[in-house]
């Protein structure tokens, strides 16, 4: 008899990939559960033809395992009715580690450009017939969503670091793009990361592999039995990119293998930190075997992935609106130097809502110096998590003015409704409006163009 599994929070993002990969990996029925508000993968779970129920204790009763998204505490009332039957649960990474334990496991993770990266390498493996499974933080058009149900040998996970969810994992091969400090509300500093990082790489096995960003000073306390590979733009990258020549909202490219030219690419989607995302992907495909004039080809047909420099269409009198998920300074700051060598001409307008109280308060002096590649900045009100409590101190109107020291125009109008009155007041047409964050800023985006 096929095993019942049941998903606590389906609609989560990557809830619904592993919904939608249990099928075939657990030869399973699925059921899920979340609430009546309507997100992206509403759609995705319907495609799978995966039913949504409301939440309900009765939901459970006859599964025979309970997946949980980290959202939720015993107390929730399927969890709880889940525990009284003694049904086995299982946390989102602990089930994810169980699914890459039955393949041969590809984990991307990094505080910055894992969903992307994971994206271009699941595009790459599909394209050279390799069939993998993906799961991925975003819907993908190029691999049809956010996850695909593949026959291969290969699982490609998006990993993320938050609360040490990625030691749950034990992969082959590890790809870590980036190690810095975010998650102020678990991590205590960039060591507490390193440390995390660290324990992860000591778990690749010695015939596994790791791949690092050569550029990154924090990935050299990484210790590990298994070999690394570096990619990046310095010459002692072991994969790294010269001749980079920078066009409307894309690059081109020589790919250099240990000092070897082995192919250019064209790349269409814009910034630096994409190019370095491809590196990552060319040293992965290339390690298990694709030929680089494949990667390099399928790399071309990339298109990016939602809510990453993402376009939402122009405004009646052509100002470009694009929305973008960066929610700290890095990715910011990276953001902006993106728009800017695509749009040199346009007049870049930033609508920033801060991501938690947390973050903001902790990371408030970098997120005042992030906006440099702007033209204007429009801080929204901090668009809190519910894992929050209501002791911070920090607020959107001093970001602003924080900003405003640093000789940028910059100005607080905190409710969304305001921000879009305000645009569509004062929208020129060659203005880039780009609506940056991990709440739901998006909306203003996609109200101006409607």
């Amino acid at each position: 008899m096929a095993l019942h599994i049941h998903f606590v929070g389906i609609k989560g993002t990557g809830m619904s990939a592993l919904a939608q990969i249990s099928a075939q990996i657990e030869d399973a029925t699925i059921s899920g559960s979340d609430v009546e508000e309507c997100f992206y993968t509403d759609s995705v779970l319907k495609r799978a033809q995966i039913p949504v129920l409301g939440f309900s204790p009765i939901n459970v009763e006859n599964a025979d395992l309970v997946v949980t998204s980290a959202a939720y505490t015993n107390q929730h009332p399927e969890i709880a009715r889940a525990l009284e039957l003694n049904i086995p649960i299982l946390t989102y990474p602990q089930y994810l580690g169980r699914l890459l334990s039955k393949k041969r496991g590809i984990s991307v993770t990094g505080t910055h450009g894992k969903t992307t990266t994971t994206a271009m390498m699941g595009l790459v493996m599909l394209q050279a017939g390799l069939d993998p499974t993906i799961v991925v933080g975003s819907d993908v058009p190029s691999i049809g969503g956010n996850a695909h149900s593949g026959k291969g040998e290969f699982f490609l996970a998006e990993s993320c670091e938050y609360r040490r969810h990625f030691l749950n994992y034990s992969p082959e091969h590890l790809v870590i793009t980036n190690i810095e400090f975010d998650h102020p509300d678990y991590f205590t500093d960039i060591e507490d990361v390193i440390d995390a990082f660290s324990e992860l790489a000591k778990k690749i096995p010695a015939h596994g592999h790791i791949y690092a960003w050569a550029e990154d000073p924090n990935q050299k306390s990484l210790i590990s039995s298994a070999p690394i590979t570096t990619f990046g733009l310095s010459e002692t990258a072991d994969i790294r990119a010269t001749e980079i020549v920078f066009k409307d909202e894309g690059s081109s490219m020589k790919i250099l293998h240990r000092g070897q030219h082995v192919g250019n690419l064209d790349l269409h989607v814009a910034g630096r930190h994409n190019i370095i995302n491809a590196l990552a992907t060319i040293a992965v495909c290339h390690e298990i075997g694709i030929p680089m004039e494949q990667i390099l080809s399928s790399l071309g047909l990339f298109n990016g992935t939602k809510r990453r420099f993402e376009h939402i269409g122009s405004n009646t009198n052509g100002a470009m609106i694009v929305d973008d998920y960066a929610h700290h300074p890095t990715e910011i700051r990276t953001t902006l130097e993106g728009a800017r060598l695509s749009f040199p001409d346009r007049r870049i307008r930033a609508i920033f809502q801060p991501h938690t109280f947390s973050r903001t308060e902790k990371l408030l002096n970098e997120f005042s110096q992030c906006f440099q590649g702007a033209d204007e900045v429009v801080v929204a009100d901090i668009f809190a998590s519910a894992r929050e409590q209501d002791h911070y101190t920090v607020s959107a109107f001093t970001l602003a003015e924080m900003i405003q020291q640093q000789g940028i125009k910059a100005r607080y109008i905190g409710p969304l409704d305001d921000i879009k009155t305000y645009l569509s007041q004062t929208l020129a047409p060659e203005d880039l409006v780009l609506t940056l964050g991990a709440g739901d800023i998006y909306k203003v985006g996609l109200e101006i163009i409607s």
